[in-house]
């Protein structure tokens, strides 16, 4: 009895984790995020209230005088977002391997903004584990973390998402000699 395999990613679902990878390297350059910090002061409530800092940032050596543990943390962080981003595309693409535009920006929105709070999840868990927090505290450090971190997602969820959909416009349609049929169909 033949099996079917799955299939591969789509050009938009790639496309999707590449802009995912580039926010999260984007999210941990200093400059870039202390100067947004700067001209948008309100994203940095959150941080100040001990829930993660936007979104998971992917940095080559620990920033400041942040530990070395916290640099793993949010470099765990950073490949569970990825991990959860391929596990929920792989799944889409059994249903639709080639969306079109519309359905890619709300794949790539959607995919977004639940790989972060995954990500965030990893962070909002190992920094509650770091400062001791009783359960109470804990609860709701997870509780807010996937909260603020749903709505913060929105943003670069709207980039992930213009670009998936962008890529799923341009992709090439495929004629019908590019699909084989079984025989008898």
């Amino acid at each position: 009895m033949p099996t079917k395999t799955p299939p591969a990613l789509g050009r938009s679902d790639v496309a999707t984790l590449v802009m995912l990878l580039v926010v999260a390297v984007l999210a941990g350059i200093w400059p870039l995020t202390g100067t947004l910090t700067t001209w948008v002061p309100y994203i940095a409530i959150p941080a100040a209230a001990g829930l993660p800092f936007l979104w998971p940032p992917l940095r080559l050596m620990p920033l400041g005088e942040t530990t070395w543990a916290f640099w793993i943390a949010d470099t765990v962080g950073v490949l569970v977002m990825l991990a959860v981003a391929w596990a929920m595309l792989r799944a889409a693409s059994r249903k639709h391997l080639r969306p079109h535009a519309g359905r890619a920006f709300g794949r790539g929105l959607w995919v977004t903004i639940v790989a972060m709070v995954a990500g965030n999840l990893v962070r909002a868990v190992f920094t509650s584990f770091v400062v001791h927090a009783d359960l109470g505290t804990y609860l709701a450090t997870v509780a807010a973390g996937i909260l603020i971190t749903a709505l913060t997602a929105i943003v670069p969820g709207l980039l992930v998402g213009a670009a998936a959909a962008l890529v799923g416009a341009t992709a090439r349609t495929p004629s019908l000699r590019d699909e084989t049929l079984p025989l008898g169909r």
